[in-house]
């Protein structure tokens, strides 16, 4: 029993001495990699934006690493700039870069930029960071559509004043019940039109529609039955300053009732009450 005994005891001790060995060999993996994504990164109409982005290695050294960057991705080449590499200086685990990315020639449905850290030597990499890259504004043209069953039919666009296209889109899958279109649009006049391949607007076998807004003010709303096409003209600036500064329709912009530019209260203009408007002193009895 005690020889037993004396195996079981040496039996644990070797199992420590095994487990506290391990222990003290373990090395960190040679690894590095970026930060989780994707990320989101709004870019301003006509502006610019920096993104901060984070590299960390597996483990710690006392000398500098530096790691080549590479990009790909969708985005214009000219819509961004990326520095070509990132250094963990020494003592540390983590480094950061700067991304900077401007509005030039970003896709209206947006971009991505997709970075990934080049091999160097014995280190292993992670997988790549992708940025989704879109324009962004405040306030924002929309464009929401009430299809009729036939949504391949539907195509839109858009133009500004002097007629030159901005943009178009459309071709949906039949079948598609509604669709949310957002564009960044700068101040000033445009015209929408939209189109039906078929020439019965969006009216068959559902009742459709097309409705504007821009920042968040409702433009114009499209009826379903305008056959071939339909077309809608607008000032955003006087949509962002409260309308066309007439509430009452007439041209001149009066919020009085009779629409006369006097202000007078009574009907018919006439501030004494009488009906030849005379604003002489003497007792009119006139009626």
């Amino acid at each position: 029993m005690k020889n037993i005994y004396r195996i079981f005891i040496a039996l644990i001790t070797m199992g420590t001495l095994v487990s506290c060995d391990y222990d003290s060999d373990f090395t960190p993996p040679n690894i590095v990699s970026f930060e989780r994504g994707p990320q989101e990164v709004p870019v301003d109409l006509n502006g610019s934006t920096t993104k901060e982005v984070t590299v960390y290695t597996g483990n710690v050294t006392g000398a500098d690493r530096t790691f080549n960057i590479n990009v790909g991705g969708t985005l214009n080449a000219a819509a961004y700039t990326v520095p070509a590499t990132v250094t963990v200086p020494g003592g540390s685990n983590e480094a950061t870069f700067t991304v900077q990315v401007a509005d030039e020639g970003i896709n209206p449905e947006g971009d991505t930029l997709i970075l990934s850290i080049a091999p160097s030597g014995d280190y292993s990499t992670g997988g790549n960071l992708v940025l989704n890259v879109a324009q962004a504004c405040d306030p924002e043209f929309r464009m929401n559509f009430a299809f009729d069953g036939y949504a391949s039919e539907t195509t839109w666009e858009l133009t500004d004043a002097d007629g030159n296209l901005v943009f178009a889109g459309g071709g949906w899958a039949d079948g598609t019940a509604t669709a949310s279109v957002m564009r960044c649009i700068n101040p000033g006049v445009y015209t929408f039109t939209v189109f039906d391949a078929y020439g019965d607007g969006l009216t068959f076998p559902e009742e459709g529609s097309v409705t504007l807004l821009f920042g968040g003010e409702e433009v114009a709303v499209i009826p379903g039955d305008f056959g071939d096409e339909a077309s809608v003209t607008f000032n955003t600036e006087d949509i962002s300053s409260g309308g066309n500064g007439d509430e009452d329709g007439d041209e001149d912009g009066d919020e009085d009732e009779d629409g006369d530019e006097d202000g007078d209260e009574d009907e018919d203009g006439d501030e004494d009450g009488d009906e030849d408007g005379d604003d002489d002193d003497d007792d009119d009895t006139e009626e």
